[in-house]
């Protein structure tokens, strides 16, 4: 959170947009009426543009981190992000 602080305050405001939408599907309880309710298509389109840009600057930090220690292509993503986010000091 950190390391990148615009993507993980854009991820938390998804995570309430995609949150309150799922509220209120499960309220409506009906799939038709639910889904076709104005601006949620924009809405959930808006939150994948987001989501792929955050991405992009989540992998580009990855690239940065192999850079500066070549075994970490060795890794996963999820594995690298698991080691960095127990690391004291990620810089």
């Amino acid at each position: 959170r950190k390391q990148l602080p615009v993507e993980s305050a854009t991820f938390d405001d998804v995570n309430f947009k995609w949150k309150t939408i799922m509220t209120g599907l499960n309220k409506v309880r009906n799939a038709k009426e639910g889904t076709h309710q104005e601006g949620l298509l924009e809405t959930l389109n808006e939150m994948n543009v987001h989501l792929e840009e955050i991405q992009k600057s989540l992998d580009m930090y990855l690239e940065t981190k192999r850079q500066l220690f070549p075994r970490f292509y060795f890794l996963s993503n999820d594995d690298l992000l698991e080691i960095l986010g127990q690391s004291k000091n990620p810089h």
